[in-house]
């Protein structure tokens, strides 16, 4: 698969901070009424989807740390905010390695309080963070407490279907053939159970999740 190559790397910097200015102060009528919300990395042209064959590089250099001194800044004005509201609530920033562009940050309050406590399997054993990898960064980030969750691909057991499923026979086999590789390399496999029905997930793994707080 091709690699589609960033051109116009200053107007990149520009709509980094248009977005981290637009998400400074988060969406109070969306918070309070759903108790929730989140900020995700909403920079073109990282927020796209390829509808060729091809993927989007991830941000380098001074645009990823642009982009991760802007998670900073989000998540500390959010929590001057949040601070005022004088109750507890969940704030954290999850930073994805080494896909940047898919980091965020995630707020809860009340009856969502605990929503995410579960959404990511931690890592086994803990992971160390590398704190010089992050160059100019390095002092500010360790103000944080960092720990390590696991970044999967999540399929379901059935994933594949049945044939009638798809557009054609050429597609299904298609798709066969891949799950049939995909299942052969290191994942782990859980089970939940949703409405009394027991379901069966295939977990690969894509890099890690740092999930960090002040």
């Amino acid at each position: 698969m091709k690699i589609q190559k960033i051109r116009g790397q200053k107007r990149r910097s520009k709509n980094i901070e248009d977005w981290i200015h637009a998400n400074l102060i988060y969406n109070k009528s969306y918070f309070f009424k759903n108790h929730r919300d989140y900020c995700e990395v909403l920079v073109h042209p990282w927020c796209n989807i390829s509808i060729v064959n091809s993927t989007i590089p991830e941000p380098r250099r001074k645009n990823r740390r642009k982009i991760i001194a802007g998670l900073l800044d989000i998540y500390e004005s959010w929590k001057t905010e949040l601070d005022s509201l004088a109750k507890e609530y969940y704030l954290k920033i999850w930073l994805f390695e080494p896909y940047i562009s898919k980091s965020q940050v995630v707020c809860a309050i009340d009856e969502e309080l605990h929503f995410y406590d579960n959404t990511f399997h931690q890592s086994n054993p803990p992971k160390a963070f590398g704190f010089k990898s992050y160059g100019e960064l390095e002092e500010r980030i360790k103000q944080y407490q960092w720990k390590s969750f696991e970044h999967e691909m999540t399929l379901e057991d059935d994933h594949l279907g049945e044939p009638e499923d798809y557009r054609n026979l050429k597609d299904y086999i298609e798709t066969k053939k891949w799950l049939g590789k995909k299942l052969k390399k290191p994942h782990r496999t859980f089970t939940l159970i949703e409405n009394g029905i027991e379901r069966t997930f295939n977990a690969f793994p894509q890099g890690t999740i740092w999930i960090g707080g002040r």
